[in-house]
Parts: structure tokens; sequence; C-alpha cells
């Protein structure tokens, strides 16, 4: 509600029948993160107030009713707007799920970040709510079959997606969906090069993401990572952020933060999982974790539906929603 300050309320949920597919429900009053990167792409329904976030070099605003499309390894900041606070419903889903759901298995772009789709915001909401009641497995997954493929008919770059396409056998698409659900990593994309000297540097800094995607868990110094690369330290070091927009340090932040963030939802205690991703002190680990998730590690290994679903109205009191408003 405009002009109205929102209590922060942070939940998650997952099923282990859908492996690679996370909702997470949110309310925040304030500043809640630093920019930051995810593997999957993110799909975003804002439900109360606003945001105005930076991403490709562009400020974009996404309002109340609005949904909000980021591809994987995108840095953004998605804070609230201080003067409505910002209440958002988010699903991050693994590369493989949207590749799946095109009959060419290629990972989609989408022409806009931000959109008003009333009709697709109202199918992604039932099966946002679909995770948070806890509905059968079944459910679930037929319901995030079709919001896929209404998402990319919709939204997904034509150029990548053609009509012959969407007329293809989706039996095969959704073979290829099942075996790619489990890929939590976008393959590394290099980038738009030109010049000789722009495709070296391209393929500088893949050598050198990938040597950090295989040492997860391990601080990597920027001398190593420049002599991976075969470039000077100072000159890798700009390629680098100009690549992923990140700088070196930070990047390979997010990727312990990701690799912690598997390894709590596979069920594995927080003090275990910050030391496996390369975080010797718990503390500093969840301060970290808060930062550029927006939630703390106890927040984000509940996992818990709502215990009295089926509802006859929703929101009952026992409601994210209704918590929310409070």
């Amino acid at each position: 509600m405009p002009g109205k300050q929102l209590h922060t309320n942070v939940q998650f949920w997952r099923d282990e029948g859908l492996p690679g597919v996370e909702a997470r429900l949110s309310t925040y009053r304030k500043h809640a993160f630093r920019t930051h990167i995810h593997a999957e792409y993110s799909v975003g329904l804002i439900e109360q107030g606003s945001t105005r976030f930076p991403l490709g070099g562009t400020m974009h605003t996404a309002q109340a009713g609005q949904m909000v499309f980021i591809h994987p390894n995108e840095p953004h900041a998605c804070n609230p707007d201080t003067a409505s606070g910002i209440s958002y419903r988010m699903f991050y889903i693994a590369p493989g799920w949207l590749a799946g759901a095109t009959v060419h298995g290629r990972a989609p772009r989408f022409v806009r970040p931000v959109v008003d789709d009333p009709e697709l915001y109202a199918a992604w909401r039932e099966l946002h709510e679909a995770y948070v009641w806890g509905a059968p497995l079944g459910e679930k997954q037929a319901l995030l079959l079709t919001c896929l493929r209404e998402l990319i008919d919709r939204h997904a770059d034509s150029t990548l997606q053609t009509e012959s396409d969407r007329r293809a056998d989706d039996r095969q698409a959704g073979d290829r969906q099942a075996g790619g659900a489990r890929e939590h990593q976008q393959e590394f994309q290099p980038l738009t090069a030109t010049s000789p000297q722009a495709k070296a540097d391209s393929a500088a800094i893949a050598r050198a993401r990938k040597h950090l995607a295989a040492s997860v868990g391990v601080r990597v110094p920027l001398d190593e990572l420049a002599q991976v690369a075969g470039l000077s330290r100072h000159h890798f070091a700009r390629s680098f952020k100009a690549a992923t927009g990140l700088p070196p340090h930070c990047y390979q932040l997010q990727l312990a933060l990701e690799h912690a963030k598997r390894l709590l939802a596979g069920g594995l205690p927080i003090s275990q999982a910050a030391l496996d991703a390369g975080f010797a002190d718990q503390s500093h680990f969840s301060r970290l974790f808060r930062q550029f998730t927006g939630a703390t590690p106890g927040q984000y290994v509940l996992n818990k539906p709502c215990d009295n679903w089926p509802c006859e109205t929703r929101p009952c009191e026992a409601c994210p929603e209704a918590a929310a408003a409070l």
C-alpha cells in the first residue's frame, strides 16, 4: 500500500521433486541488498510498493502488478522504494528448465526486464501459492510447465523462439526439461567481441570464471586468476569487471554464497555449509549471506508449507500475505 511501511518478511519454499526451482516471498521497507547475481533465472511478481534498480547499464522501475525477469549472472539489486516499501513473490529457476521449455533447447533471452501482463502474472501467482500451501507435486509441476511455456511464448526474444518451435513436440521439450532441471549453473557466456583483442579478453575471462567455478570453497588470489587468464593483474581486473559487472573478489564471494545456498537447501547444517563454502567464521558468513540475499541462513533453510492449506479463504490468519500487512 503506497505510503505504508511494510514489515520485513522473508520465506522460501522448495520441492525436492522439482530440483532447481525455488519460490520466495519477501517484504522490505528499507535497503536490503548489495549488488548480487544468481545462477538461475529470476521471475518476480511485485505485489505492493515499487523498486528502482540498475540492470545492463539502464535504470528500471517495477511497480505493483508488474513482472520482473532477470537473466542468470546479471548483477542487480532490487531494493525497495523507501516511501512505499516493497512486497514481492519471486522464483529462482535453473536455466535447464527454461531451455527445456523451448524446442531448440537453448536458454531464452527476454526482451524487457519489466512487463505488464496481468494474465501471466495471475498464472505465476497461482504457481507461487501452490508452493506456499504445499500443493501436491503433480499440481506444482503442471503449473510450472504451463507458466514456463507462456512466459517464453509471450516475452522471449522472437529470434530464438519461432512459431514453428512452439508447434513442435511437447514431449520432446519435456524430456529435455527433466534432464536439464538439475543444471544450476548457466554456461559461461563470452563477451560480444569484434576485435581480436576483445576476443582474446573474452576467452581469458572465460578461463578465469571456469577456474573459479572449479575452486568454490577456496579463496583464489587475484594473481592466480590473472595468471590463468594470461593477463596482467590490472588488465585482468578491468576486463573481468567489464565482462561480469562485478570485481573478481566480489564475483568469487557470490559463487561461494551460491554454493552455500545449495548446501543449505540440501539439508546441511548452517555451520558446516559455511565451512564447506570457504567461510571460517559463521558470524561473518551469516552477515554476508544476509547482505547479498536479503535473508538470514536460518530463514533460508526454513522450507515449510502452510499448515492450514487448503483453506476456504485466502489470505487466512496464517497466510504470509496477512502477516506482511499487519
